[in-house]
């Protein structure tokens, strides 16, 4: 029995040390891309010109670096002239992004201690007039991605032909315990012009401080609005925490609460603005607000006595086809309580929830009579084609 406490206190004894073995530790692998796939032998069909050219010293510029993935529209080469090493990468000022790896190619390959903070740094230099270097970050929980990280205020500044570093410090959410990380330039179409390029070297991600368990519950991240004229579409991440929904206050009251992360707000006046935050719930805990959104919805293309105006269903996409339940969103319709019938290949349907529900795909007949007032009178016909 003694024995048995010893092994148990000795086990406990080390956690501390395991948990403190990832702080100060390089995180990302060939962030100093120094390594790259072996070079192809020459094919029996090579000319000796050509078999000469891929010689012991032939330098392929356009070989990429293990463990990272370029989007083609940077025209990535490396180079060497380095900060360390012998390589660097150059990347145009086209747009585009790039991404660390592992061996097997996931991008949620960084293990992560939540609630630690992590340094990230590079070094850059090159010909590029505006500060375009965005550094993302995303977080998962397994597989699954909790939270994309988006440091666009801390871009990298003042191009130059010496090499400069660049540091960011990230706190890893609540409940993430895997991440992955990229850079994304910016369209620089006016350094494009002039041959501008941007070279990198040596991206570092080191855990600096350990995490502290989180007694609070998250709040939500990456909160977007989508605005129509009388609808306002909402998305965000969602948190690590499992069985939890999620409120949706509009202008500091609350109008819903959704276990999704996703949600339309409705009957709205067109433009006019609107602030949304989300809270995430479980149980009678409520997170703190998320970051606001303020949006304005948009404004009718026509004024309500104006002729020519004719409401339309803008989920109907401009070919005639519409998803299998079509949501009965109008442009231009003035009146959102005007009397509305519908029907489907001569069938009078009722809507259930906003909504009509096609009994199959393929094409249909949708008719629409709407009356806002005696004067003002729509008879309007869609042949569509249902997902």
């Amino acid at each position: 029995m003694t024995h048995r406490i010893y092994l148990v206190l000795l086990f406990l004894l080390s956690l501390p040390l395991v948990a403190k073995a990832q702080l100060g530790k390089e995180l990302i692998l060939n962030g100093g891309f120094e390594d790259y796939a072996a070079v192809t032998p020459p094919s029996p069909g090579e000319s000796d010109e050509e078999e000469e050219e891929r010689g012991p010293d032939y330098f392929d510029p356009y070989q990429k670096p293990l463990y990272w993935y370029f989007n083609s529209s940077l025209s990535y080469s490396r180079t060497k002239d380095a900060h360390s090493g012998v390589f660097a990468i150059k990347v145009y000022t086209n747009g585009g992004s790039f991404f660390s790896r592992d061996a097997e190619f996931n991008p949620y390959h960084i293990d992560i201690q939540a609630g630690g903070e992590y340094s990230l740094t590079y070094w850059y230099k090159g010909k590029a007039k505006n500060p375009n270097i965005i550094v993302t970050v995303d977080w998962y929980k397994g597989t699954k991605s909790i939270k994309k990280e988006t440091r666009e205020k801390d871009k990298a500044k003042t191009f130059t032909d010496q090499w400069q570093k660049k540091t960011i410090t990230f706190t890893a959410p609540s409940g993430v315990n895997k991440a992955g990380v990229g850079l994304y330039i910016e369209p620089d179409y006016e350094s494009t012009e002039v041959d501008g390029y941007i070279l990198i070297d040596d991206i570092s991600f080191v855990q600096t401080k350990e995490g502290k368990p989180s007694v609070a519950l998250e709040a939500p991240s990456n909160l977007v609005a989508k605005p129509e004229q009388r609808e306002m579409e909402l998305s965000w991440n969602a948190i690590a925490e499992e069985e939890v929904s999620y409120q949706i206050i509009m202008n500091g009251e609350l109008i819903a609460t959704t276990k999704g992360t996703s949600y339309t707000v409705e009957r709205l006046e067109p433009g006019k603005s609107y602030k949304f935050t989300i809270c995430s719930v479980k149980d009678a805990e409520v997170s703190k607000p998320s970051d606001p959104v303020t949006q304005q919805t948009q404004r009718m293309n026509m004024g309500v006595e104006e002729e020519g105006r004719i409401p339309y269903l803008y989920t109907v996409r401009e070919v005639g086809t519409c998803p299998r339940t079509l949501r009965l969103f109008y442009h231009d319709l003035a009146n959102p309580d005007a009397q509305i019938t519908y029907r489907v290949d001569g069938t009078p349907v009722t809507p259930v929830k906003g909504s009509i529900t096609f009994a199959s795909k393929g094409q249909h007949l949708l008719q629409i009579e709407i009356t806002e007032t005696p004067e003002r009178k729509w008879d309007i016909e869609y042949k569509l084609n249902v997902d």
